[in-house]
């Protein structure tokens, strides 16, 4: 028997109270988004590193930003970064800032953000975003790449669903989250028959805003943070899981959602 198998046998079983109990290893979570304000008091510390996706000739690259700074315009990553530091108190937090003050951004600027993150090697990857259809086969193939590399992207569903839950949510190799209102945030839910297989709670969450105060959100963006908290306390206390392996933990914590029996 391996040593990973082995800690995935020990994880199943266990619950978050449990795992916050533990003396967890620090795991490195990149939060692609409107940027951090590293200087409120719920994330001071707790930012690692920052980078910004600047267009040159219509061309992306990553530019190292100044670390526990304000770097976020529209307050978008900091609810979402909060979420993370709150939960996951192993968390350090690398920020990548790929959308506007609109909290609005590019296809092009997303991948490259991406490719940041894969790049650094950040354990968990945290999108609480969707892009179009355009952009599934590169998204797809960095996902993979980022799976190969022991490395899980968490990606939200699209609040509002098209023809499509948003990418890349449905890809398989992400843990896709959609939102409930639970009672717990370190509560999930299973469906097994549906395409984004997880749901978190995500109705009425207190997040940091710029500035130093906080706010009330609610949406799928505010869902996946709690996911990725917990796939951060998971591979805190079992730092060998592998991204299928931490998938199986989290189906062997969540509830049964009706939608998805078996």
């Amino acid at each position: 028997m391996t040593a990973v198998s082995s800690g995935l046998l020990d994880a199943l079983g266990l619950g978050a109270d449990d795992l916050l109990r533990r003396d967890l290893a620090p795991v490195e979570v990149a939060v692609l988004d409107s940027g951090i304000d590293a200087t409120h008091p719920d994330l001071a510390g707790r930012v690692a590193a920052a980078y910004r996706i600047e267009l040159q000739d219509d061309s992306p690259r990553a530019v190292e930003a100044p670390v526990g700074e304000n770097t976020d315009d529209f307050g978008h990553g900091t609810g979402v970064a909060s979420i993370i530091a709150r939960l996951a108190p192993n968390a350090r937090l690398v920020d990548v800032r790929v959308l506007d003050a609109s909290s609005l951004g590019r296809g092009i600027v997303l991948l490259e953000g991406l490719r940041q993150a894969i790049r650094r090697r950040s354990r968990v990857i945290n999108m609480s975003l969707a892009a179009s259809s355009e952009f599934r086969p590169q998204l797809l193939a960095l996902c993979e790449e980022a799976y190969r590399a022991n490395q899980i992207v968490v990606a939200a569903r699209r609040n509002m669903p098209l023809s499509d839950n948003g990418f890349p949510a449905e890809n398989s190799s992400c843990i896709g989250v959609d939102r409930e209102n639970l009672p717990s945030p370190y509560r999930v839910l299973y469906r097994r028959d549906c395409p984004i297989e997880y749901v978190a709670h995500g109705d009425d969450v207190v997040v940091a805003e710029p500035g130093g105060g906080h706010a009330v959100q609610t949406g799928t963006s505010f869902a996946t943070p709690a996911a990725s908290a917990l796939c951060a306390v998971v591979l805190g206390a079992f730092p060998d899981l592998v991204p299928f392996e931490v998938k199986t933990v989290l189906k062997a914590m969540a509830d049964r959602d009706s939608a998805g029996t078996g």
